[in-house]
């Protein structure tokens, strides 16, 4: 097969690897693609529409990334586009969600405070069974967060459209079911996809559904609610603190009250990293279903925007 990488970085890394595992195919790291009507497979994080239309021959896109909306734009090809489920990153994401979730839920901020002001003392530190976390998106990432939490005796909550849960997974689906959801989680991760759906669901009127010294920390997309509307939910109750490694626009304007406000903290992007030396296997063995004429997973459902 003809494949065209271009990945958003490391770029010597990625091919490779990718060389490692594809060693039968023909790897063009862009832009040095000799005929861009014989490729077959694009594999990228993102690319410009006019470039993607050119590969006239062009039977999927393996994404370098989980989300897809660079993929679903006006004009680019509608060919089947991959989605990239490493758990390798997964695993990162679930890290980044125990890491901020206890520096709240075990007061460790608190600890920060009184060391800057020259303080040793004690402070109160729920156990992990009186503060349940919910998490907004219960597929892959969200089902592996879960589990890492569970692990450590905090009950889970998990809203998602299907109503998806088990393995003792407090289950909440749809929009009816979504301020139950709110009202029962101490720490609210989100790892939702943009979609209309999606788009401004948690409201400054939802937000006010969630349990007083709450925590919300997202790990999905900015688009799910607008800086008023945390802002006022922090500022007004019930929030205690926000962590936000998304945001829309991202990064944030210069003039951003997200950059400003003591109880937000922003990380740029990073809650899961995507590393070509796990990765590579990951994206070699949809390549090689696609050879054998079986459908790659997790595939775009265009009608679902994810």
């Amino acid at each position: 097969m003809q494949i065209v990488v271009h990945p958003y970085a490391q770029s010597d890394a990625w091919m490779s690897e990718l060389r490692a595992v594809l060693p039968d195919d023909t790897l063009h790291l862009w832009p040095d693609v000799p005929a861009m009507d014989e490729v077959d497979l694009l594999i990228a994080w993102i690319m410009r529409r006019a470039d993607v239309q050119a590969m006239t021959n062009l039977q999927a896109i393996l994404s370098l990334g989980a989300g897809t909306e660079q993929w679903q734009k006006d004009g680019m090809p509608d060919v089947p586009v991959v989605r990239l489920a490493d758990p390798a990153m997964a695993d990162d994401m679930a890290g980044y969600a125990l890491h901020w979730a206890w520096r709240f839920m075990r007061e460790f901020d608190l600890a920060s405070e009184q060391q800057s002001n020259g303080v040793w003392g004690t402070y109160p530190s729920p156990a992990p069974r009186d503060t349940p976390i919910g998490i907004l998106g219960y597929g892959t990432i969200g089902e592996r967060i879960g589990r890492a939490f569970a692990a450590f005796g905090h009950p889970v909550n998990a809203w998602s459209r299907s109503g998806r849960g088990g393995g003792g997974v407090q289950a909440f689906a749809g929009a009816d079911q979504l301020d139950a959801f709110l009202e029962v989680s101490s720490v609210i991760v989100n790892v939702l996809p943009n979609t209309p759906s999606t788009t401004g669901l948690l409201t400054a009127e939802r937000f006010g559904r969630c349990a007083e010294g709450s925590v919300f920390i997202n790990i999905g997309r900015g688009t799910v609610t607008t800086a008023a509307a945390l802002i006022d939910a922090i500022d007004n109750g019930p929030l205690r603190a926000a962590v936000l490694d998304v945001t829309d626009p991202e990064p944030p304007l210069s003039d951003s009250p997200l950059w400003t406000h003591p109880a937000i903290h922003l990380t740029p992007h990073v809650a899961g990293v995507t590393r070509p030396e796990t990765a590579a296997a990951v994206v070699a063995a949809n390549i090689e279903r696609i050879r054998n004429g079986e459908p790659p997973f997790p595939l775009l459902e265009r009608t679902r925007g994810y």
